[in-house]
C-alpha cells in the first residue's frame, strides 16, 4: 500500500472544505433566498434561525452591504482555513447598515441565540475594492410628520441615503438622473404610487431601479415608511 506523506494529506485536508462549499443560496435555500440578481447587484435575504449552526459555505466576493432587519443577538462564523478562525458578530439593531469590503473565505455559522437574525447581503457586483469599502450607518430620529431624505455615505461609486415617507405626505424614492439605484423597504406597509391602488410592502423588499425612474408614493400607514436608496454612480 502506497502510504500519502503528511504534508500532502495536510494539504488535501486544508482545500476539502473549500471544494465542498458553495453558493448557500443553493446549498442552504432555508437560510439563504435569491432576492433579486442583475449586472449591478445581487440581492440575498439571509435568516439564521435562533440556534441555527451552518455547514461550511462560500462568503461573498464582491463590496458589501448588509441591512440588518431586525435585533439580533451576536452571530459566530467559524473560518475555514484562516489564520483568524472564529469571528463574533456583534448584536444587530434593525434598520442598521454595515458596508464590508470584498473578502473570499469560506466559513460555518452559528446562532447561539433564542433570536433569529435576518438581514439583506447586497453584493455590488461593478463596486472596485481600491480602497476598500467600509462603513456603519445607523437609523436616525426624524421629525414627526415630515419626509425625510438623508444621505449617510458617499463616495466616488456610491451613495446611501435613509428616506422616511410621512403619512399621506406625497414623497419621492426616484433614482436620480445618472444613478441606477437600489430601494429597500426598512419597515412594512401600504404604499400608493399616484393613480394606482395601494400596495403591500414586505420588510427588506427590493426595487431596482433605472436612472431617472420616478417613485412618487403616499405612504397609507400611521406611521412613517422607511427606505434606503442605494444608489450607483455614473452607471446606466
Amino acid at each position: 500500500m502506497r502510504l500519502v506523506p503528511p504534508s500532502l494529506a495536510l494539504t488535501v485536508l486544508c482545500l476539502s472544505p473549500a471544494v465542498r462549499a458553495q453558493d448557500p443560496v443553493k446549498t442552504l435555500p432555508d437560510s439563504y433566498r435569491l432576492d433579486l440578481d442583475n449586472d449591478w447587484v445581487r440581492v440575498v435575504h439571509v435568516r439564521y434561525a435562533a440556534h441555527a449552526k451552518l455547514p461550511a459555505h462560500d462568503h461573498p466576493t464582491a463590496p458589501t452591504a448588509y441591512v440588518y432587519l431586525n435585533d439580533a443577538g451576536p452571530v459566530l462564523f467559524k473560518h475555514i482555513g484562516l489564520s483568524y478562525g472564529v469571528i463574533g458578530r456583534p448584536a444587530t439593531v434593525a434598520g442598521a447598515v454595515r458596508l464590508a469590503r470584498a473578502v473570499k473565505e469560506i466559513h460555518e455559522v452559528e446562532n447561539p441565540g433564542d433570536t433569529p437574525s435576518e438581514f439583506l447581503r447586497v453584493e455590488m457586483k461593478r463596486m472596485p475594492d481600491d480602497p476598500p469599502l467600509r462603513g456603519r450607518l445607523y437609523p436616525e430620529a426624524h421629525p414627526a410628520g415630515e419626509n425625510v431624505a438623508k444621505v449617510q455615505f458617499e463616495n466616488d461609486q456610491l451613495r446611501v441615503a435613509r428616506r422616511a415617507c410621512a403619512p399621506e405626505i406625497p414623497c419621492d424614492l426616484s433614482a436620480g438622473a445618472d444613478t441606477p439605484a437600489l430601494l429597500v423597504a426598512l419597515t412594512p406597509g401600504h404604499v400608493q404610487a399616484e393613480g394606482s391602488d395601494a400596495t403591500a410592502l414586505a420588510l427588506g423588499q427590493s426595487q431596482w431601479l433605472r436612472p431617472g425612474e420616478k417613485r412618487l408614493v403616499r405612504n397609507k400607514e400611521a406611521s412613517p415608511a422607511e427606505f434606503l436608496l442605494f444608489e450607483f454612480k455614473g452607471g446606466r
